[in-house]
């Protein structure tokens, strides 16, 4: 977890996020849209920083970049949340859980070090 940057404090115990163009308003101890972005004592908190939940390598013709190095492999990674819900999103499951249920587990620990 880690103290998020694009915040405005409105009061007391309301925070606007700055992250995407929803600009949630959130209470404290509520997430907005995304699921991972957290009002705690009034500052917002990133609850994915450093956490990948699926990291994997695929071939590039299964990414949008298919015809770029065709027969190659591109390695992908993601983590929960997003300020989208498109039921036909092949990672729905992972991006809409954290706005379905309260996570015990929010990804591994890596570092973009850790990942190049």
């Amino acid at each position: 977890m880690e103290k998020a940057t694009f915040y405005k404090n409105l009061n007391n115990s309301i925070i606007e996020c700055h992250a995407c163009n929803h600009f949630c308003k959130i209470s404290k101890g509520k997430t907005g849209v995304c699921g991972v972005r957290q009002n705690i004592d009034n500052d917002l908190y990133l609850l994915v920083f450093n956490k990948v939940v699926s990291a994997n390598i695929d071939p590039i013709e299964k990414k949008p970049l298919y015809h770029f190095y065709p027969g190659e492999v591109a390695f992908s990674f993601g983590t929960y949340g997003c300020n989208f819900s498109c039921e036909f999103c092949q990672n729905f499951d992972i991006s809409q859980l954290p706005k379905i249920k309260e996570l015990d587990y929010w990804g591994e620990t890596m570092t973009a070090d850790d990942i190049i």
